[in-house]
């Protein structure tokens, strides 16, 4: 019964944020709609943006899970996307209120479990500092959640497939990053020999 309720207000919630504006919804819309009385809202959450956030790791699970089923950052991020193409209206209730500072730390968190084992698997048999895998992967973990924010911002366009497209043009980069450190590596490794 708890699972039934806790899903519900989650439901109610996301069903609410395809009509309105986060900044619009109310715990008593959330309790009204649902059939519920405030106290069991109070009893799952402590607020709206825990409710917020409790959906967004849901959603993180997913593309964690998904990302470690051996799926490539290729297929990681086109999931994103599709998901999100698939809730234009949410996305920009969301991105378009106070919640944008959650909606941007989740959309980091999600380009970093993609990117950093991307990275990882680049720099494999090179001579990188792990210094360095952690900051290429950290640059363009912001650069891609807010390559990904603009594209929801403008109303998605471009089909989830063109869209990823479009990211991988840069993914060549990464590996140019990633040669750059070796070779930066090596040349203090010959000033320096132990």
């Amino acid at each position: 019964m708890q699972k039934d309720t806790k899903k519900a207000i989650s439901d109610t919630f996301v069903a609410l944020l395809e009509s309105k504006s986060f900044d619009k919804i109310t715990v008593k819309d959330i309790v009204e709609t649902c059939g519920i009385n405030r106290n069991t809202f109070y009893y799952y959450y402590s607020d709206i943006y825990d409710l917020l956030e409790e959906i967004f790791r849901r959603e993180l699970d997913l593309v964690v899970e998904q990302h470690r089923a051996g799926k490539s950052w290729v297929e990681g991020f086109l999931c994103m996307a599709t998901v999100a193409y698939g809730h234009k209206k949410l996305i920009r209730n969301i991105i378009s209120s106070r919640s944008y500072d959650y909606w941007l730390s989740y959309m980091i968190k999600s380009c970093k479990y993609i990117l950093v084992d991307f990275v990882t698997s680049e720099a494999e048999g090179m001579q990188v500092p792990e210094a360095d895998i952690d900051f290429i992967a950290t640059f363009y973990e912001h650069a891609f959640a807010g390559i990904i924010t603009d594209w929801f911002r403008q109303g998605m366009q471009e089909t989830p497939e063109e869209y990823v497209g479009q990211i991988w043009l840069v993914v060549g980069s990464i590996r140019r990053a990633l040669e750059r450190s070796q070779q930066r590596f090596l040349e203090l490794s010959e000033d320096d020999p132990i």
